[in-house]
């Protein structure tokens, strides 16, 4: 997993309970040390799953919060640190419409084409009438965190909409395939 997601969530432990709290996450985490994540590195999903999950529990948040929290932190960094996505969407839809090559952009930062290649290969999407179909496929299982950062993206762009869930890894399907209905 590209380091971004865990910078984000460094710092929304670092923001809700600061240095204390991040050591106690990750040593809960397993983490021998405290980590410096960066944006151009692969990181082991397992260590950043046991880092949600330790978040979670140390600040007593269901996934859900959790995730709504971290979409929060998300759309702002991400905005400081790559407004050209922002600038060059003028609306939630044209952004979702570009997420999977973003996605790719991202990637394209590993070294490994191997590593690149996982990253790149989680995100497809297409349309159907006025529906943007969204495919994921990731062992990590994050469609949450996915659906929070479509609801708080529509926020961004004070705009409204729907997300349906028409399979989802966590019921045994094979991908998690979402359905994004955004009014005009």
């Amino acid at each position: 997993m590209i380091g971004l997601i865990q910078r984000v969530l460094v710092q929304v432990i670092e923001d809700q309970g600061g240095e204390a709290a991040l050591d106690a996450i990750c040593e809960q985490a397993g983490l021998r040390e405290r980590p410096d994540f960066r944006i151009d590195q692969d990181y082991d999903d397992n260590e950043c799953l046991a880092l949600i999950q330790a978040t979670a529990d140390h600040f007593q948040l269901s996934e859900d919060d959790l995730f709504r929290l971290y979409a929060d932190y998300f759309i702002r960094i991400s905005r400081q640190q790559f407004p050209m996505f922002y600038e060059m969407s003028g609306s939630a839809r044209e952004f979702l419409e570009r997420q999977p090559r973003i996605h790719s952009t991202l990637a394209a930062s590993l070294r490994d084409e191997s590593s690149r290649a996982r990253v790149r290969d989680k995100f497809d999407a297409w349309h159907d009438g006025d529906f943007i179909h969204v495919l994921y496929r990731s062992p990590n299982r994050l469609c949450g965190l996915y659906e929070a950062l479509f609801y708080r993206l529509l926020d961004e762009f004070g705009e409204r909409g729907h997300l349906s869930v028409k399979a989802c890894q966590k019921r045994g399907d094979e991908a998690c395939e979402f359905c994004l209905d955004l009014e005009s």
